[in-house]
């Protein structure tokens, strides 16, 4: 094993965070410069970690800082994100060295990950379970393929049913959708906290906010992000007041249709039969560790309303 350091990314200079970051997650400029938003810096003292061998950044350990309210009272917390290892220095006990370190920040640990990722958290006594589920309802099945794809990179929506209602995206509107959020989740033991400040950083700060639309259906407020694509123009439902349904999904079907949408995709608990034949409906590894075993029992058991909007899967 060569020499490493683990730092903070404060730590690092800029150009070399930005190489790592188009070199490993090809993110595109924008993204590139809006690390300090993803990584939501400022809230608290928490801040992701490099591996630094032979001078260079080679892997990266991301978080997002939250608060949870557990039995009424507010605990910190992190949300894994961006894990990485450079290919070469992968198998050689880097990844289990960054991810032990990351441990330290927090005390209370929660992720959505991949195979690869569940696998090193496993050998650190981390839980899991498949309790979410990506759905996706496709409304134009001709732009899968990929020789028919034309994509609208128009920005403007348009807006012409009786069922969705545009809300403006403003303060006014995300304090109606706390004060609905917070009725929701009164009686939970735990819950994720989605206070004004949560939802100011996550949607008035958002560098991405031309692409965010808040609808109102039936006094249920549905927070979307159209995502461009690989020539695919996708609406991620990246928050809902209450659980998407299928009439939900029935009534974007004619905003669909309007705005070139090929297909609409969100997270799920509902369970169907179809999920074991339709590869597109992909179970999520949910992944956590809690220094009391306490907690996380609760956060198996009880932590039932994580959507897109929470991690960073599905929204940038």
């Amino acid at each position: 094993m060569d020499k490493f350091h683990i730092k903070k990314i404060s730590e690092i200079k800029k150009e070399k965070l930005h190489q790592f970051y188009q070199d490993s997650f090809k993110y595109e400029k924008p993204i590139l410069d809006d690390y300090n938003w993803r990584y939501r810096s400022g809230f608290n003292e928490y801040e992701p970690l490099v591996l630094i061998i032979n001078n260079q950044v080679c892997g990266h350990a991301g978080l997002i800082p939250i608060n949870l309210r557990i039995n009424n009272k507010t605990e910190k917390a992190i949300w894994f994100t961006d894990f990485y290892i450079n290919s070469e220095y992968r198998s050689k006990g880097y990844g289990k060295i960054l991810t032990e370190q990351w441990m330290k920040i927090c005390p209370i640990q929660i992720t959505l990950c991949n195979n690869k990722s569940l696998r090193v958290f496993k050998k650190l006594s981390w839980s899991s379970n498949n309790t979410f589920t990506r759905r996706i309802k496709f409304y134009n099945y001709l732009n899968i393929i990929p020789v028919f794809r034309n994509l609208n990179n128009s920005t403007y929506i348009i807006n012409k049913t009786e069922d969705l209602k545009l809300e403006d995206l403003n303060s006014k509107t995300l304090k109606k959708i706390v004060d609905l959020n917070e009725r929701s989740q009164s009686e939970k033991f735990i819950d994720l906290v989605r206070d004004e400040i949560w939802f100011k950083w996550r949607i008035l700060d958002c560098p991405y906010k031309k692409d965010i639309h808040i609808f109102n259906v039936t006094n249920n407020f549905i927070i979307t992000h159209i995502q461009k694509k690989k020539k695919l123009r996708i609406l991620n439902i990246i928050y809902s007041s209450a659980p998407v349904n299928m009439d939900i999904s029935k009534i974007f079907l004619n905003f669909a249709k309007k705005n070139n949408i090929d297909y609409l995709s969100y997270i799920s608990t509902e369970k169907k039969l179809l999920d074991f034949f339709l590869p597109w409906q992909r179970k999520i590894n949910f992944a956590f560790y809690a220094k009391e075993k306490s907690t996380q029992h609760l956060i198996n058991n009880s932590l039932n309303d994580i959507q897109f909007i929470d991690s960073d899967i599905g929204y940038v």
